[in-house]
């Protein structure tokens, strides 16, 4: 409480001395400060305080620190003021509501309101006459944010209906409206516990998306299938089935309602759905509100300032929470058009690779710690001086010319592609000091063995550290370039790298899926507290168990000061899960904030927010191809010598639907599941040096036994050998319907992480 008291004591006073400044007409010092102070004091308020406090007392605290008096003062700071810190006063107060309106309605004066509101319409409308083009200031962008918030104020009674001219301000509001229930992107708990959730779109984009089928469509149904059936699992995979569509037909036209038609053998990969039993009818009804709503999202984008990071727009933050939603063909159009309208006319640059240099590095098992000796350390030093306009350019274009020092070559495209190569392979190894293999491929345990995330924590000296970052904004660059050149990178990066590129929150699933180990006392607590065990009990079992945690790079790091000899105990044991899931969470924060960095550089940043940040993995890296015939080519066949039943070889029946299911059924998306379930990893390989075993069929041991139906029984995969025992299906329809179940449902099943799982496994192959 006193620090409660303490935070709205220095709120009230900074807001005291913004009053005493109301007339400046300029920026001053006093005034950002004070302004920072606001902001700062806010951001304290609501991440340590409101959090922790019930919702009647959060009620009492906002209402005393958000009086109409204070919304006033901050009104008329708005309208006194200019320039940026009249933008900046707009996104606070906007900021502000956003953060309350659950609690508390804000009041501000009828009069101020609709001054803002005419002024937001006159600079909309001075700017559609004067020809401007279609990019709004983040001034008017923020003043548009104001007048949502304003508006948000209102009761629902008293909000009026915009038409005409200024029907625009109104499609806005109906996207704010569907954004109101999305939940926080501030919150990690809160992303995981969403899926059953049904997402509310506006009514008016409803009936409106309904209006052309009222003779054939009940309203009554119509609704129904919208408003009650379809969660946001079910959306979310309803609208990866609608982008597959589009993708897989190479084409510019978005899909239509006739592609919409899924066999009931294939609704296996959509589980939320199969599980509602969701039709062609409901899936049809949901696809003509989420293209209405899409249509939406489109045209009041530009209105929106997506540059500003989370927590600081109400409108940017609701267009993040419901990015799974918007269709990939939308966000196509709008990204292609950015990257065209930033596009920049090449230059032939020249730069010089030693790579003989860079082959003894690698020989001589060398870190590149000053990025002098590798490839990536002499192509970052060489264009350290150079704008990064450069990597600007269009598709199927090089950034620049290498001359191979040494070599006799002319780079007409071969020598440029094989040093992007070369970088990318330079990034997944030890030659650089930026990543490392993930937890579970050091350890061989586990799904993502392939996977690498950043070396943590940083080095405490300034100048290596400095220099640690520019190379990780380096890494930021390049990524920019692949998704303009696409020239891709195979990186095999998890979602903790790719998600914050993305204004995306990691969770715990996300660390949990590269890492088995790093939430495991936190398991133990809660399972104990679960088991409802005495103090003494739980202090007993977790006696060994410190403030620590185990960085990506080995070290002990300590969770607090000392925390090596701070002992979890029942009385600490919440501020130890918590510390923990802060730091796993932020691990590496500071090296993918550098990254972020280097990339806004290259491409149109503020968008990237409407990708997912798989939907971002593909334009780094391009989307996966899964080569069947190099896999065939790695694969054995074993299995016990029986009549008939039981034994596998390559001409075995079972074995070539098994190839023909692969070429012929699976997309390549399919496939990409397929290689999880079996190895814990979603690419190949590029070639066969890059295959640590070969895969390896085997006779499925429980379909194996007399009088025993294999079409009764799933697929079982051994994740750590790169097994699959198959059963001896009947028809490859089959064989086909239970892998993709086993690829859906059980890919979070990995026996094989125990030892005595493992050892069975290792035995059955040696026998086999």
């Amino acid at each position: 409480m006193e620090l409660v008291v303490l935070v709205l004591e220095q709120l009230v006073d900074a807001f005291k001395c913004l009053h005493l400044v109301r007339g400046v007409k300029s920026k001053s010092d006093i005034f950002d400060n004070k302004l920072d102070i606001v902001t700062w004091v806010i951001d304290v308020f609501t991440r340590i305080v409101a959090p922790n406090e019930s919702k009647g007392h959060a009620f009492g605290y906002y209402e005393f620190l958000f009086s109409s008096h204070i919304v006033n003062g901050i009104m008329g700071l708005i309208i006194a003021s200019e320039g940026a810190t009249r933008t900046d006063l707009m996104l606070l107060l906007a900021s502000i509501h956003h953060m309350c309106k659950k609690v508390v309605r804000l009041s501000v004066s009828k009069s101020k309101r609709l001054m803002l509101q005419q002024f937001m319409f006159d600079m909309y409308n001075k700017q559609r006459n004067s020809g401007g083009n279609k990019r709004f200031s983040p001034f008017f962008q923020a003043l548009v944010e104001l007048n949502v918030s304003l508006y948000m104020m209102q009761k629902a009674n008293e909000r009026p209906t915009f038409r005409g001219h200024q029907a625009w301000f109104q499609d806005v509001l109906q996207v704010a409206e569907c954004m109101e229930g999305s939940p926080s992107t501030r919150s990690v708990m809160n992303l995981e516990n969403h899926a059953n959730e049904v997402m509310k779109i506006a009514d008016s984009i409803t009936l409106q998306a309904w209006s052309p089928h009222e003779r054939t469509v009940r309203l009554e149904d119509f609704l129904y299938v919208n408003n009650v059936v379809f969660t946001r699992s079910c959306d979310e995979e309803f609208v990866e089935f609608v982008n597959r569509i589009y993708i897989k037909k190479g084409s510019r036209k978005p899909t239509t309602v006739g592609e919409l038609k899924l066999p009931p053998k294939e609704m296996v990969q959509f589980p939320s759905m199969q599980a509602l039993n969701i039709n062609t009818n409901q899936r049809r009804f949901r696809f003509f509100v989420l293209a209405s709503l899409n249509q939406y999202i489109h045209t009041v984008l530009p209105l929106i300032n997506l540059s500003l990071p989370p927590g600081k727009s109400g409108l940017a933050d609701g267009i993040r929470s419901i990015r799974n939603i918007i269709f990939w063909s939308t966000k196509e159009h709008l990204w292609n058009t950015a990257l065209r309208s930033t596009l920049l006319k090449k230059r032939d640059y020249e730069v010089n690779i030693d790579k003989i240099r860079a082959l003894k590095c690698k020989e001589q098992k060398q870190v590149d710690f000053e990025g002098k000796d590798s490839v990536f350390g002499q192509l970052m030093t060489a264009l350290e001086s150079q704008s990064p306009r450069i990597f600007r350019i269009g598709p199927n274009e090089r950034a620049f010319k290498v001359v191979e020092m040494g070599f006799n070559s002319q780079d007409i495209g071969g020598p440029y592609r094989d040093t992007i190569e070369q970088i990318t392979n330079e990034l997944q190894s030890s030659i650089l000091p930026l990543f490392v293999p993930c937890y579970n491929a050091k350890v061989d345990v586990g799904r993502n063995r392939d996977v690498w995330v950043p070396r943590a924590p940083l080095t405490n000296n300034s100048i290596q550290r400095r220099k640690r970052l520019a190379m990780y904004e380096f890494v930021g660059k390049l990524m920019g370039l692949a998704v303009r050149s696409q020239n891709f990178h195979s990186f095999h990066f998890s979602g903790v790298i790719w998600k914050p590129l993305v204004w995306d929150q990691v969770t715990i699933s996300d660390v949990s899926a590269i890492d088995t180990s790093a939430f495991k006392s936190m398991d133990n607590g809660l399972q104990l507290e679960r088991r409802k065990v005495s103090k003494e009990t739980f202090n007993k079992a977790m006696s060994q168990v410190t403030f620590t945690t185990l960085a990506s790079n080995g070290e002990i790091v300590e969770l607090v000061k000392n925390g090596a000899r701070v002992r979890v105990t029942w009385e600490n044991r919440n501020d130890y899960y918590a510390f923990l899931t802060r730091y796993k969470i932020n691990e590496f924060q500071e090296q993918s904030s550098a990254m972020q960095r280097g990339l806004a550089t290259i491409v149109p940043y503020q968008l990237l927010s409407l990708f997912t940040w798989r939907e971002l993995q593909d334009q780094v890296c391009g989307r996966i191809v899964v080569d069947v015939k190099l896999l065939e080519s790695m694969t054995k066949y074993a299995g016990p010598l029986r009549s008939n039943r039981g034994f596998v070889r390559r001409a075995s029946k079972h074995i070539s639907m098994f190839w023909k299911m692969m070429r012929e059924r699976m997309d390549n998306f399919q496939r990409s599941k397929f290689l999880f379930f079996v190895w814990g990893r979603s690419r190949l390989p590029l070639n066969a040096k890059g295959f640590e075993r070969n895969f390896t069929i085997m006779a499925h041991v429980a379909s194996s036994k007399p009088g025993r139906n294999p079409d009764q029984y799933l697929p079982v995969a051994h994740t750590c050998f790169f097994q699959l025992e198959l059963p001896e299906y009947s028809n490859v329809d089959i064989m086909y319907e239970k892998m993709m179940y086993a690829c859906t449902h059980c890919t979070s099943i990995d026996g094989d992480n125990t030892r005595a799982a493992r050892e069975a496994a290792r035995r059955r192959g040696a026998v086999l």
